[in-house]
């Protein structure tokens, strides 16, 4: 039977000779974006300036295969944090270069720096998979490398680089706000009072049984279960039984995950900012200090707020006027790459849920927000921070549907969003281009399309790589197919796997043979388009871009680009 040892240390007792960190080969690759790495920066940031300067900020647990004999170790559970955590405590030192208080300060948490007398060799504290410790080592492991990082041209690069170059380059930029003493303290306040829990065992299988106890939630005592608890004995014994089965019903219809995913957006809704403690904390301190009794607490705010997340969860929105429009606004939201718009609409859905006509004119808007915010890449923090402003103009009775309105955007916002839709769009994140060619399609289809097909890939019309000979050479040049290729005017759905073939034949054949179906047409509107033409130059892309910009102005009412006309 493997020993297992568990200690909480701090960061900097993580990141010293103690442990060389290893993720094994068959480990995933490195799969945190800006968003996640952003999250953990401002959480970070927030707890330092907020809290008591001796607070410990709880960073989670690693699990890891270590022999006591030896100081290597290899991560089991931990990698996305170690990695992440390396990156920035790179981007902090790279920042603080040159300064004579700060200087090499850092180094010695991202590189071991070798002591002969210990026989340590000069190595790296974190050796990431064989396919990535190379590139990790120069770009951000050694010192200056973090500034040759962000000037990697991203196109060349995927999957866990492609991450690390984001991240890192993320870091840098975020850094480059604050002054070198504020750059210091971060970086100090991150190895002194930071903290993870170390667990480790001498085999891979004790490991493994490790991490999915540690990953299995069945059991787990929930923020709802102790809410329940804590509001249900505050009603007396005649009511108690009748609110313990109104709770435990929406708790069925919710899902138990779903429930405590509402406890999260009601605390929202009160407390209009980003989390500072746990949820738990602020529900008790901004939920249940704002509404006096158990009973009114259960009546006029869970099983209300309740009952407008199932709506909105299964587009389930039932009324004589509206409701298919409604439910299609909600599925669309539902698309976008988070869910820090559910406070908002659960809001508006308990306000105008008996006028219609207003909770579809403010779910149009809150969509359109939405939308332009993941298709901008507005990071968490920023979001949350929005949707803070809309839930506070709301409860201050402000018209949100008025130009200046929080859940309108600004004419700056307006001119980005189209700036980025005018861009390489098949080179965005794949999430990103998908959902755009989706709700493009939609718009040009103006009718409620489901998209439930089996499958569903993005095509060019003029290939990424025509083969030699072929009728695509000879009528683009090699500008114009960098220009063009990667666009909106370029691209189509296809209701099928894509065909490294087909994607190069002529265009006449490539209507023909894979753009239509048995029955001679397409399932997408966005495809159609293309079918009705009879050739594919720039000439066609060009305008096919201009008019598909058009809708996208027309439907999301954006204005900025002189090319896009109402």
């Amino acid at each position: 039977m493997s020993t297992i040892k568990g200690s909480d240390l701090k960061l900097h007792k993580v990141l010293s000779s103690d442990y060389e960190f290893h993720i094994p080969e068959y480990q995933r690759p490195y799969a945190w974006e800006v968003e996640q790495a952003e999250e953990l920066f401002e959480d970070l940031w927030t707890f330092m300036e907020q809290e008591d300067k001796t607070e410990e900020y709880f960073l989670g647990s690693i699990v890891l295969v270590k022999d006591d004999r030896t100081n290597r170790a290899d991560v089991v559970d931990g990698q996305q944090r170690l990695t992440t955590l390396t990156i920035l405590l790179s981007a902090i030192r790279d920042r603080l270069q040159g300064n004579s208080k700060w200087g090499a300060a850092f180094d010695k948490y991202i590189m071991e720096p070798g002591d002969i007398t210990l026989d340590l060799e000069e190595k790296p504290r974190l050796c990431l998979r064989t396919r990535d410790s190379e590139f990790f080592n120069r770009y951000v492991q050694s010192p200056g490398g973090m500034a040759d990082l962000a000037n990697l041209d991203t196109s060349r690069y995927q999957d866990s680089q492609l991450n690390i170059i984001q991240n890192g380059s993320y870091y840098m930029e975020r850094l480059s706000k604050l002054d070198e003493e504020q750059v210091g303290r971060f970086g100090q306040f991150i190895v002194r009072n930071c903290i993870l829990v170390l667990v480790s065992t001498e085999s891979f299988k004790s490991a493994y049984r490790i991490f999915s106890v540690m990953n299995d939630r069945g059991l787990d005592l929930e923020p709802s279960d102790i809410l329940k608890a804590n509001i249900i004995s505050g009603i007396g014994e005649r009511e108690r039984s009748q609110y313990t089965e109104r709770w435990e019903d929406a708790e069925i219809r919710l899902s138990r995950r779903g429930f405590n995913d509402l406890i999260a957006h009601i605390r929202m809704i009160f407390r209009k900012e980003k989390y500072r403690r746990s949820v738990l904390d602020e529900f008790n301190e901004y939920v249940l200090k704002a509404v006096p009794g158990s009973k009114t607490l259960m009546d006029e705010v869970i099983l209300p707020y309740a009952d407008a997340f199932e709506v909105i969860r299964n587009q389930s929105f039932v009324s004589t006027e509206r409701a298919e429009s409604i439910n299609e606004l909600f599925s669309w939201l539902h698309r976008v790459n988070n869910m820090d718009w559910v406070p908002v609409a659960m809001e508006l859905v308990r306000r105008y849920e008996s006028d219609t006509e207003d909770l579809e004119k403010h779910l149009t808007l809150l969509e359109r927000l939405a939308a332009s915010m993941f298709v901008r890449g507005v990071y968490v923090t920023p979001r949350v921070e929005r949707y803070g402003r809309v839930l506070s103009e709301l409860e201050a009775g402000n018209n949100l549907l008025e130009e200046g309105s929080s859940l309108n955007l600004t004419t700056q916002e307006q001119k980005y969003t189209l700036e980025r839709l005018n861009g390489n769009v098949y080179e965005y994140p794949a999430l990103l281009r998908m959902y755009i060619m989706l709700r493009m399609d939609s718009f040009l289809a103006a009718t409620t399309v489901s998209y439930k097909h089996k499958t569903t890939t993005i095509e060019h019309v003029l290939p990424q790589n025509p083969s030699e000979g072929s009728q695509w050479l000879d009528e683009w040049s090699e500008e114009q197919r960098e220009e063009w290729t990667n666009k909106l005017g370029n691209l189509v759905l296809l209701s099928r796997q894509k065909n490294s073939e087909a994607s190069n034949y002529d265009f006449s054949l490539k209507k023909q043979k894979y753009f239509q179906t048995r029955s001679g047409v397409s399932l997408y509107a966005c495809s159609t388009q293309v079918l009705n033409h009879q050739f594919w130059t720039e000439h066609e892309v060009e305008e096919r871009q201009i008019d598909l910009l058009k809708v996208f102005s027309r439907n999301w009412k954006l204005k900025g680009l002189d090319l896009v006309t109402s």
